[in-house]
């Protein structure tokens, strides 16, 4: 088992059973959706606002006993918002003065990359909420195709870090 570091664990929700009332309906739809989240495929809940889409998708996610990422979108969100970017650098020096004549130096300077919701879901395995899809960007929701359907995460290439996911 890993530690997760502090920013992992503010964002990830642990879903407790509640109160959560379960009609023949959403009984239905819900051994539904978990024959397909079971089988590998995600999950897309559409219907007019205010009608527990995302009680749902927190309510398979306590069905599954996973971590749930949530994120909201927004216009103003970025791809970087949903994989991470670079932030900051690292610098490091090294002198070696092993024989008093000689001095050697190693200079290294390297980006440091900050996963994001999306990327650590990714990373660790957790449900993914993506509530609001609709009010992002279709550029923005691009980086999901390929995790979606190859289950595969492009990352932009980094020393530190490997490229896919």
């Amino acid at each position: 088992m890993t530690v997760a570091e502090p920013q992992t664990r503010r964002s990830v929700l642990r879903v407790r059973p509640g109160q959560f009332v379960v009609t023949p309906s959403i009984h239905q739809i819900t051994t539904r959706a978990l024959r397909y989240l079971h089988s590998g495929f995600s999950i897309h809940l559409r219907g007019p606002a205010g009608t527990g889409k995302t009680t749902l998708a927190m309510h398979l996610a306590n069905c599954l006993a996973r971590p749930v990422m949530l994120i909201f979108g927004d216009d103003d969100f970025t791809s970087s918002d949903l994989i991470g970017s670079q932030s900051g650098y690292t610098h490091k020096k090294l002198m070696d003065n092993y024989i008093h004549s000689v001095l050697k130096v190693e200079d290294e300077l390297k980006h440091n990359w900050v996963d994001s919701r999306l990327t650590m879901a990714c990373r660790e395995g957790f449900t993914l909420v993506y509530d609001e899809f609709n009010r992002s960007r279709p550029e923005v929701n691009n980086v999901l195709l390929s995790a979606l359907e190859e289950k595969i995460l492009t990352l932009p290439p980094s020393s530190n870090q490997p490229e896919y996911l």
